[in-house]
């Protein structure tokens, strides 16, 4: 989308060049709320201000998508990206366009990946990241905090500028509320066959196994029960964090 702003504006396409695109497509308070524009609070997140915009969001997606998309599956792990981007679009309009009456608009997928640090938070908030540029190791549960204290900080001051905090804000919300439902009804679906009081030590079952698969040259090194046993603990403990087969032989690569 956003190639097709630039490209559009270089050719003078008309409909898809960058004015275009945002007058159609962004999520404008008064179009939504007095022109019928429905479509908005789902298409703003795929338009983008500039390059150091869309590029700090790509590079969170690539951050933190992998490991939410294997946990979850490709169709979950979209449902949350879109849904916290839709959650990031009604706080926008609830709070500044309605409580602050702001006349303002916003772009950008910032919603939706804040949704995905959500997420993250909610499955594996011992997790530690590495803040860029500031090259800071920090958990994800105390980032979380940070920015959650610092956005508020911002809505409720005059100090925030040109940023849509409140999309954060109801877009990590969001992503947190969905991924922890969907885990707990995991557990709740397997809790016959692993009880909470015996989980850890089927993590550790896991971990132990995918250790060992891990450090085989070929799958058929490993005796099939063993990879058997590895599936099935793989699938029951999907939410848990536990390094998996191909997370550990992609860290022995590096």
């Amino acid at each position: 989308m956003y190639a097709m702003g630039i490209l559009g504006s270089l050719f003078g396409i008309p409909g898809i060049d960058a004015e275009s695109l945002v007058a159609s497509l962004a999520l404008i308070p008064h179009g939504v709320m007095h022109e019928g524009m429905l479509w908005t609070p789902i298409t703003y997140m795929f338009l983008h201000a500039n390059l150091f915009h869309i590029g700090v969001n790509m590079l969170g997606l690539y951050l933190l998508g992998p490991d939410l998309e294997n946990a979850m599956g490709s169709r979950a792990f979209l449902a949350l990206y879109l849904s916290a981007g839709l959650a990031g679009a009604l706080g926008f309009l609830l709070v500044s366009y309605i409580w602050l009456g702001l006349p303002t608009m916003v772009v950008g997928a910032s919603g939706a990946i804040m949704g995905l640090l959500g997420a993250i938070v909610a499955l594996y908030p011992a997790r530690v990241y590495v803040l860029i540029p500031l090259m800071i190791p920090v958990r994800a549960s105390v980032l979380a905090v940070l920015l959650v204290s610092t956005h508020l900080f911002f809505i409720l001051t005059p100090y925030g500028g040109p940023v849509a905090y409140d999309v954060h804000l109801f877009g990590g919300f969001t992503g947190f509320v969905v991924a922890w439902t969907l885990a707990h009804l995991h557990r709740r679906e397997w809790r016959d066959v692993f009880p909470p009081s015996e989980r850890f030590y089927a993590c550790v079952e896991m971990e132990t196994l995918a250790h060992q698969l891990a450090g085989c040259e070929a799958p058929e090194e490993a005796a099939p029960e063993d990879w058997n046993r590895y599936r099935k603990l793989k699938e029951a403990l999907r939410y848990e964090d536990v390094p998996s087969v191909e997370e550990l032989r992609a860290s022995r690569r590096d």
